[in-house]
């Protein structure tokens, strides 16, 4: 028999762990290391696309860089899967140092600005065309004329880093604008906590979301429908969406000057809610 609530367990374990300083050093050392394996991601990736280039713009018989080893593209595979690793590592700790549902997306922003750089490190040693224009044979002379293809990736030393920096350019722009909302709504959630009122909800609907692959199907979630009186006995209705798979009973958060105000509506679906356990409005 426990005689220690799980939910209260759990709560005391997300407050210990938050603001905890070595997760913060753990979560800056994890993305210093997805930095530097972005890079070498990107860097392999420049070699494998530069051994394509070669192979378009000049002929079969050319051997110039026949004597070193591909080890380039095999480096980039091991950097992308350290990427990924550090990654992940960098924002489950960014994740529990802020008490938050979700890590931040900022560790890819770096991975690929680190993957745009290690492209155009590489880029800059490509092997120039015996002649531009003509994939020269200096066996057997038969050269032929560029085609499209190869054309396009002559060009590539311009194109591939230009294009990695406006994906780059995209995912940070999207980044800043998730992190802008996030901060909105922590600000609110906070005075809220400060300021607003808690009251008890009844939960009306559940519908459970589900995910389906060859394995079979699984349960990822929910779709919460819950009700609650303000303050002049107004009933509201309001849907939260939660990852939790049990749910046993609803707490609401609202501002009481403006409790229709769903973006001033939070939801907590545990008996003791962290801060990251409060719903807000999507």
């Amino acid at each position: 028999m426990n005689t220690v609530d799980p939910e209260r367990a759990r709560y005391d374990r997300v407050e210990r762990l938050r603001g905890d300083r070595r997760l913060l050093v753990g979560a800056i050392l994890a993305s210093v290391v997805a930095l530097a394996c972005g890079f070498v991601t990107g860097h392999g990736f420049g070699e494998l696309l530069g051994q394509l280039r070669t192979m378009a713009i000049d002929s079969v018989f050319d051997d110039r860089g026949d004597g070193e080893p591909p080890y380039g593209p095999v480096w980039g595979t091991f950097g992308l899967l350290g990427a990924l690793a550090a990654g992940s590592l960098a924002g489950a700790a960014a994740r529990r140092y802020q008490g938050r549902p979700s890590g931040p997306v900022f560790p890819a922003v770096l991975v690929l600005a680190a993957s745009t750089l290690g492209v155009w490190d590489s880029s800059r040693g490509w092997l120039p065309p015996l002649a531009v224009g003509t994939a020269v044979d200096p066996v057997f002379h038969r050269d032929e004329k560029w085609g499209f293809w190869a054309w396009l990736l002559y060009y590539a030393d311009r194109w591939a880093p230009a294009l990695l920096f406006v994906l780059t350019s995209l995912v940070l722009w999207y980044a800043a604008g998730v992190s802008r909302r996030y901060a909105e709504m922590v600000r609110t959630r906070d005075r809220l906590l400060r300021e607003g009122r808690r009251v008890p909800a009844a939960i009306v609907e559940v519908k459970v979301r589900l995910s389906g692959d060859e394995s079979g199907t699984r349960v990822v979630g929910a779709d919460v429908t819950v009700s609650f009186l303000d303050l002049a006995g107004v009933r509201h209705w309001v849907t939260r969406r939660t990852r939790d798979t049990t749910i046993a009973t609803a707490v609401v958060l609202f501002d009481p000057v403006s409790p229709g105000d769903d973006k001033k509506i939070f939801v907590a679906l545990r008996r003791h809610p962290t801060l990251g356990d409060w719903l807000p409005a999507d």
